[in-house]
């Protein structure tokens, strides 16, 4: 039986770093994680555009507005039915209707990863896995909290089944991801 697990966040608050270690928590569970992002991106090199964090932002806008709400969740939920995993990782929910895509899976969970914005900020500057990241000032990360894509991860946030805030070292991170795997997944799904 897939469980679904759909994982909010703000930029740098620790989602990949919560997919990798559940991972080696889980070891008898096949484990995949698909992002949003990824969708984002594949279209991007396909039209030979920059993967930055801006061009994904807009490219989710513009998919939304021009091809209607929920056109990149529908990509999502049909790579969800084609994976024969244990467990599927969704992270990047970042729209209501992404949310709601994974309430309809039969087994579904929502987490909530969260940080203070100065943390998450010292995190992307370390990591900038984006093009021009890097570069990025603190005004610049603020404001692009205000995009549209980013407006809603709190609200969805509040209503996930379990909430974990980032606000510490690595190893608290990982004790709480441990506490999240031994209070939630061992009881129901491992």
């Amino acid at each position: 039986m897939k469980l679904v697990i759909g994982l909010v966040g703000e930029k740098g608050s620790g989602k990949e770093t919560f997919f990798k270690f559940l991972k080696k928590l889980t070891p008898q569970r096949k484990i995949v994680q698909l992002r949003f992002s990824d969708i984002l991106a594949e279209t991007l090199d396909l039209w030979d555009i920059p993967n930055t964090r801006s061009n994904l932002q807009q490219l989710a806008i513009i998919m939304n507005t021009g091809y209607g709400r929920g056109t990149l969740t529908h990509t999502m939920s049909k790579r969800i039915q084609n994976q024969k995993a244990d467990i599927i990782l969704i992270d990047g929910v970042r729209w209501l209707e992404d949310g709601n895509m994974i309430r309809q899976s039969p087994n579904n969970l929502m987490v909530y990863i969260t940080a203070k914005v100065q943390l998450r900020y010292q995190r992307l500057k370390l990591k900038s896995d984006k093009v021009g990241e890097a570069g990025v000032s603190l005004a610049q990360f603020m404001e692009e909290e205000k995009i549209q894509t980013e407006l809603l991860i709190p609200k969805i946030g509040s209503k996930a089944d379990y909430k974990i805030v980032n606000n510490n070292t690595l190893d608290e991170f990982k004790k709480e991801i441990e506490k999240f795997t031994e209070q939630v997944l061992k009881p129901a799904w491992l």
